[in-house]
Formats: C-alpha cells, structure tokens, sequence
C-alpha cells in the first residue's frame, strides 16, 4: 500500500481507502494507484499537505466520491478537470440518510455508496473505463480486472447472504448499503452525528422499541463509553471498520465486515 508522500506525475490518486482498494484490483499488472488520505481516514478528516496539493494538480486522474462525504476536497477538486467524483455519476444505487429512529431523511444522501456490492463493481467498471480511454495500450487489462472483480465480489455476497433478517442498532446509520446484502435491519441509532453524544431521549426511545429481547446487536466504529452502554443493556457490541482501514484487498475487506455484522446478528 502507498500513502502519498510528494507529488508524482501521470498518477491514478484515490482520495480514501475504499476507493483505493478497488483502483489497486483494477489497475494491478498495470501500474500502482496512490492513496492520498490514511487507511482509517474518513472523507470527513482531511488535512492535505503541499505535496498532496501539488499531487492532485499533477496526476492525470483523481478519483473521488464527492462533497457529500470529502467536502474539504471540494473547492479544490470541483472544477480541476483530471477529478471525477463518483456522486456525480448517475450509475450507482444511492440510499437516504436515516434520522435515528430509522425515517428516511428527504433530499439527503448516505454517502458510503462502497458498501453496495453492485456499487464497488459500477465503481470498478468507471475506474477501468476511464484508464482504458487515457492508455488503450492497457484496455484490456483494466476491463478484464474489473470483470475479475465483481465475479469474486458476487461470489463472496452469495456465500454471506443470509436467509434470516437480524436486527440492529448502530451508534450511527453508516450501513444502510450492506443491508439487503446481508438482510439485516436497522431498528435505530444512538446519534445522529458520530461526534455528538446520544441523547437521553433517544436512549428511551432505543429501550422501548427494542427489536427482540436478547442482547441486541450494536455497531459502532468505536466502543461508546462504558456508561452509555450499562444504559442500553443487554447489548453486544461490535466494532466495524467500514472504510476497510486493516485490509489490503477490497473483497477480504468487505467479506471480512460482512462476517463481523453477522456474527454479532446471529
């Protein structure tokens, strides 16, 4: 894996790990993508560098997903002609963002589009499409990866696809995308905004409308203090890593947090 660390020319450069995983398959026998953010970045944290600056000018192709989940790249990707934001793509299937008692919210966007297999593999087709226009030399590897891919990514779905729906609640809604995958359903969240405290309000609410009366299945980027969850008991918590952070291949990645989600949902 490569993190940027000054800038080269004639580069393919993925803003975030997901992204990146998925332009390393389909680009592999071939050349070797950049990453520009750190493997558990967010799109929400970024802190760019001259020399990341200097990169996304210089690469012939940038590929990102868009102001709804990297606004900070906004102003200075928007207009520069080598970046294509995957939001501005009709191709892929996009979900509402959830308020947290599970209502769609109108005219929003939940933006972690890469958690829909069908979207991971419209995601390689565009990466391949594109880098087959700028080196045809190479376009038959690129189509032929991208292929490769979404036959082994439809592959794994089959084998995690569960008959049994599962309830869960999530500390916030970030995996609406997996669900029909995996026939999961989401029966609340703790917060809104990962970065705001539920509310006790919420906390009510989440108690009187539990899914079942088992330990119901929580799912967090990290563990919410110990308090907080001696409110909500009886819980299991599990950590989800949903930009992938700790893998090195998409596929593993995404198998890997789909076993996660249903251990917890057995």
């Amino acid at each position: 894996m490569l993190c940027v660390s000054a800038a080269q020319a004639g580069t393919l450069v993925a803003s975030t790990h997901p992204l990146y995983l998925i332009a390393k398959a389909v680009t592999a026998g071939v050349e070797q993508p950049l990453l520009l953010l750190p493997p558990a970045s967010s799109g929400h944290d970024i802190n760019l560098r001259p020399s990341d600056r200097l990169l996304l000018k210089q690469s012939d192709f940038v590929i990102w997903f868009g102001r709804d989940y990297e606004a900070p790249l906004y102003d200075l990707l928007d207009h520069q002609r080598n970046a294509i934001a995957l939001y501005d793509l009709k191709a892929f299937h996009r979900l509402p963002l959830r308020d947290i008692q599970g209502q769609p919210i109108p005219q929003s966007l939940d933006p972690h589009i890469w958690l829909d297999p069908n979207n991971a593999i419209g995601i390689a087709y565009a990466i391949a499409t594109v880098r087959a226009k700028q080196f045809p030399q190479h376009a038959g590897q690129y189509i032929q990866n991208a292929r490769n891919f979404g036959l082994k990514l439809q592959q794994v779905v089959n084998t995690e696809q569960s008959k049994t729906p599962r309830a869960y609640w999530a500390y916030h809604d970030a995996y609406h995308y997996l669900e029909k995958s995996l026939n999961l359903r989401f029966a609340g969240a703790l917060t809104a905004d990962p970065d705001l405290p539920p509310s006790i309000g919420q906390l009510i609410w989440l108690k009187q409308h539990r899914p079942h009366a088992g330990a119901v299945c929580l799912f967090a980027e990290r563990q919410p203090n110990s308090a907080l969850m001696a409110k909500l008991q009886p819980i299991d918590y599990y950590p989800i890593d949903e930009v992938m952070a700790t893998s090195t291949d998409f596929i593993q990645g995404w198998q890997a947090l789909a076993q996660r989600l249903k251990q917890c949902a057995q």
